[in-house]
């Protein structure tokens, strides 16, 4: 996932960049209106695209978005710049408003196929830069004309309906999973949450000197879920995942403890912690969906 999302960032970076240097090249043949126009369409679908891979790679929506909304609005700005303040001020704004969307749908996408959704805003992505660079070139050249009406509107909703349907056979077969839950709770949820519940496993470490806890990550959640141990005794876990790390579920937290967004790597990741007050602690992914307790005696 991590290779794709990085091939991602590349065609990105250099479309955008094109795409930017076009308006440099053209601003003067391009009208201002056409100008404002072209920095929103390239502010927006570049923030949306890299908040999604941002977010998909880090899982940590704070940051994800803060770096999205910086990323959107440079783009914005840039794409603005050689036509006017009016078009920075438009591509500025889009971008953050792209950056923001795409960090929060790329927090989100890893709960489903990241790769496969990814993919499809790839594929938007090109198609959307392709059309801006065409425009651009068109509008900056008299001998080029571009007439819209000889694309025929049967082939436009033949081929959306293609893409439609795609997306609905990938949704309907293995190839989107919703880690956590079976096939039918994608189409039941509201059964099968009350079927797949994770059974409570606990293990009592509390008589131990060196306490050593043994976890393993699955799409269920974490096993052990329930952890006892004794206040002011040093408790190592490892942690086993078998799973791929970019998934929510690979994102570990003890708050409490100062542990906070490990990134369980496939593989296992040894962690320590001194539970230094009594009660009852959560411990959980990331997006807080799967959780385990810690009781402190």
């Amino acid at each position: 996932m991590n290779v794709f999302a990085i091939i991602t960032a590349i065609i990105v970076a250099l479309g955008t960049s094109y795409s930017i240097y076009s308006v440099y090249r053209h601003n003067k043949k391009l009208a201002n209106q056409s100008g404002i126009l072209i920095s929103m369409v390239i502010a927006v679908i570049t923030g949306l695209l890299t908040g999604s891979i941002i977010g998909i790679i880090s899982g940590e929506i704070f940051l994800v978005v803060g770096v999205s909304m910086i990323i959107g609005f440079v783009v914005g700005f840039l794409a603005g710049h050689p036509v006017g303040i009016l078009a920075i001020l438009m591509g500025s704004i889009s971008g953050l408003m792209g950056g923001i969307i795409g960090a929060i749908l790329g927090v989100f996408l890893q709960f489903i196929n990241p790769t496969i959704l990814l993919g499809i805003l790839l594929g938007f992505y090109i198609l959307i830069i392709g059309f801006v660079i065409m425009y651009i070139f068109v509008e900056s050249n008299n001998k080029l004309t571009l007439d819209t009406q000889e694309l025929s509107p049967f082939a436009i909703i033949a081929g959306g309906v293609v893409l439609v349907s795609l997306f609905l056979f990938m949704y309907s077969s293995d190839m989107v999973e919703i880690p956590g839950q079976s096939k039918s709770a994608q189409t039941n949820s509201a059964q099968t949450n009350a079927s797949q519940a994770v059974a409570k496993t606990e293990v009592d470490v509390t008589k131990e000197s060196k306490p050593l806890v043994k976890m393993e990550v699955t799409t269920q959640g974490y096993e052990p879920n329930v952890i006892r141990v004794k206040k002011g005794v040093p408790v190592e876990l490892e942690i086993k995942n078998p799973l791929d790390s970019s998934n929510c579920i690979s994102t570990f937290m003890i708050p409490d403890f100062d542990i906070n967004n490990v990134n369980l790597k496939t593989g296992i990741t040894k962690l320590t912690f001194t539970p230094d007050k009594t009660g009852e602690y959560t411990f959980s992914c990331g997006m807080q969906m799967f959780k385990g307790t810690i009781i402190v005696e």
